[in-house]
């Protein structure tokens, strides 16, 4: 049986989650939104292959890795609070999840729309590939900056 909550607590959580939506925009939202965009306007200008879909992947892979750790951060009423190690393990692990879903929403596009993004199984790979290894490089060097700083987003 479902217990039913009152509705104040239903108006409290329902603000205090647009409140968190809001600062998750504002503060991280800028950088996977800011691939896309490139991505769509130097794809239109110079092409897809062989330069701006490789470098978008890899950029797109540290940007969604970045937008997710710093977003969990800054949730720990959702997230609890993991060490910093355990971040950087939902960030990539969530990164990857990402890629996959971003190569499916591609091949669906291809199936249903007839777009022909995907132009063949290594392609799609490499574009995979490259999502993941951005997600690394960004942990990575944020890793490494960290050792300086305790404070690196």
């Amino acid at each position: 049986m479902r217990m039913k909550l009152p509705q104040e607590l239903w108006v409290v959580t329902l603000s205090v989650m647009k409140q968190t939506v809001i600062q998750i925009s504002k503060e991280v939202a800028w950088a996977p939104l800011g691939v896309f965009i490139a991505h769509a306007i130097l794809g239109r200008l110079l092409g897809h292959e062989p330069y701006v879909d490789p470098a978008m992947h890899f950029l797109g892979g540290a940007a969604i890795a970045y937008f997710i750790r710093r977003a969990a951060e800054l949730i720990p009423q959702w997230v609890g609070t993991p060490s910093s190690l355990g971040f950087d393990l939902i960030a990539f692990g969530l990164a990857c999840f990402a890629a996959l879903f971003w190569e499916f929403a591609e091949l669906f596009s291809d199936i249903f729309l007839d777009t022909r993004i995907q132009i063949s199984a290594r392609n799609t790979l490499r574009d995979l590939a490259l999502g993941v290894m951005g997600a690394t490089t960004y942990l990575a060097l944020r890793f490494i900056s960290s050792k300086g700083s305790k404070a690196t987003p």
